[in-house]
């Protein structure tokens, strides 16, 4: 009888890769949107949206490119969709004093540094997420962001240089979170 093997338990806390990854932007597409939020039809209305406009002004930036860095990556597709969206209901205006970690009791938790208190944050969430195409070379991703993010990325795109994307990816488990993305003028893997 064949020997069986074991299974490997996930420990409860994942351990976490960070990639930083360079990517040469080959194309985009933009798109700015005018409604009435649509929150206003949702028969089961969220309290999140609440302080939301009822008029919605929104931007879409579709960005495309191929890896040059890491080079187990190089060559690969990306395709990023960035919604730009100043809602209140996103939660962009939120401040560091809002995810500052408590204990069982409630209170504000602080930890000793350098013989000073410093607070001790919760890790806030992520930009977005990136997906593997399955059998492919290909990654998708999105994020959101604000709007005025969303129109400086295309005051850059609209120069006509070369432009690269430099993409923080933290993976945890198989999920693959962006936790930080910026366009610009000189390729990342020469900082």
């Amino acid at each position: 009888m064949p020997k069986k093997s074991k299974s490997r338990r996930r420990s409860s806390e994942e351990e976490e890769i960070h990639t930083h990854l360079a990517i040469r932007v080959n194309d985009y597409s933009a798109r700015v949107s005018a409604s009435i939020n649509h929150e206003i039809y949702n028969e089961r209305a969220s309290w999140t949206a609440e302080e939301d406009p009822v008029y919605s002004f929104t931007t879409n930036l579709a960005i495309s490119g191929i890896s040059t860095d890491p080079k187990e990556r190089a060559g690969d597709i990306y395709e990023l969709t960035i919604h730009g969206d100043d809602a209140p209901s996103r939660g962009h205006e939120i401040k560091l004093k809002d995810i500052q970690a408590r204990d069982e009791r409630g209170s504000l938790q602080y930890r000793t540094y350098r013989g000073k208190d410093v607070p001790v944050y919760d890790r806030p969430g992520s930009l977005g997420l990136l997906n593997k195409m399955r059998g492919e070379a290909r990654w998708t991703g999105w994020l959101f962001t604000s709007t005025g993010f969303v129109r400086d990325m295309l005051v850059l795109l609209s120069h006509g240089r070369d432009l690269f994307l430099a993409l923080h990816e933290r993976r945890s488990g198989r999920t693959r979170w962006i936790q930080g993305l910026s366009l610009q003028t000189n390729d990342p893997t020469d900082e």
